[in-house]
């Protein structure tokens, strides 16, 4: 990193972009964290971090709160907004103000994911590899990279791409992802005095699949946009194994002292469903930590749904990993350790009994 460095991050309350900040604030950067709310990153306040509050699809308002950001060297979007014209007016607007304040800008880095490959769509090529051709219907990142790459022309400045497979990690006041689901599915069988089952089909329990660490994510993205020869590319990231449920399974339900069952007739959204009412008596009888059950409930049930659910999904979602690695970024974790790192930290902080 040079001592220059300055980003901006779009996102910053989300289970991307709080990790990003704090992996740039470690690393000796100066952040601006652009949020509708300030983000609660670990360590407490930073003297070297600040908050931009601006709503990104506003192109007036993007203006006027960017305008601080005359230093800034690279924007780092990990803005998860659903809607594909909101994230390209969220893109659009940001390069427009940051190149009207600040003349060392140099690098966009994008967050994409494995949707670039259409997993979303149904089974696709695996590994998937950055080189493959993209995937006729499946325009879910192919805007917001053009969109750029077309911004860049004539100018010095370039972009990046990362393209993680499952990101799992906790952003407090935004919570929802894979590892805090399972968590929460967790201590519920466990209130209930259930065996750890597998809420999916024995197809969904036997495919080969990968996750993300969400700090391991940040890390890689740092390093993309910042390390030599990395430039106008995109790279798959992931923990660097990959997995199939049927064998990390029992170690899960080892954390949880639940007896093992495998597949079962029901989904996680369906279990889920009617669980509010006990959650709220565990959060009680527990002195938990208020968690917003609903919008785990509704997340499952919405962005969490077949074909692209890893806990739904009949076949294999796995990319190559090797052009990450020969660009020079070897952070590895084991995903079980991960996983199991992650319900200690849950349960330490309250968030889980």
């Amino acid at each position: 990193m040079d001592n220059r460095d300055v980003a901006v991050v779009i996102g910053t309350t989300g289970v991307t972009g709080a990790p990003l900040a704090e992996q740039l604030l470690l690393a000796g950067w100066r952040v601006y964290g652009v949020s509708r709310r300030a983000p609660r990153l670990r360590g407490g306040p930073h003297a070297q971090f600040t908050h931009v509050p601006v709503d990104l699809t506003d192109a007036k308002a993007t203006r006027f709160g960017l305008s601080v950001c005359g230093d800034v060297t690279h924007v780092f979007y990990s803005a998860n907004d659903a809607h594909p014209e909101a994230r390209l007016a969220i893109i659009a607007n940001t390069l427009d103000a940051i190149e009207a304040v600040s003349p060392d800008f140099a690098n966009i880095n994008l967050l994409q994911g494995t949707k670039y490959y259409g997993s979303y769509l149904g089974p696709f090529k695996t590994p998937a590899k950055e080189s493959d051709p993209r995937v006729p219907g499946g325009d879910f990142y192919y805007a917001e990279e053009d969109l750029v790459t077309a911004r860049q022309r004539g100018k010095r400045r370039t972009w990046t791409a990362v393209r993680p497979t499952a990101v799992c990690g906790y952003a407090a006041g935004n919570p929802v992802n894979l590892a805090t689901i399972l968590a929460i599915y967790g201590s519920l069988l466990r209130e209930l005095g259930r065996p750890f089952g597998f809420p999916g089909t024995a197809a969904c329990f036997n495919s080969l699949i990968q996750v993300i660490d969400a700090e391991l994510l940040a890390r890689s993205a740092i390093w993309v946009s910042t390390k030599a020869g990395c430039e106008n590319q995109a790279f798959n990231v992931g923990n660097g194994d990959i997995f199939r449920w049927k064998y990390l399974w029992p170690a899960l339900a080892r954390f949880f002292e639940l007896d093992l069952a495998g597949p079962q007739p029901y989904s996680l959204a369906q279990f889920l469903a009617d669980k509010q009412p006990l959650w709220n008596t565990m959060t009680r009888k527990c002195g938990l930590r208020p968690f917003p059950f609903e919008r785990a409930s509704s997340w499952v049930q919405g962005s969490f749904t077949p074909p692209n659910s890893r806990l739904a999904c009949e076949y294999d979602f796995i990319t190559d990993m090797v052009k990450i690695r020969q660009s020079g970024f070897g952070d590895v974790i084991d995903s079980e350790q991960m996983f199991l790192g992650m319900f200690e930290r849950f349960r330490n902080d309250k968030v889980i009994p």
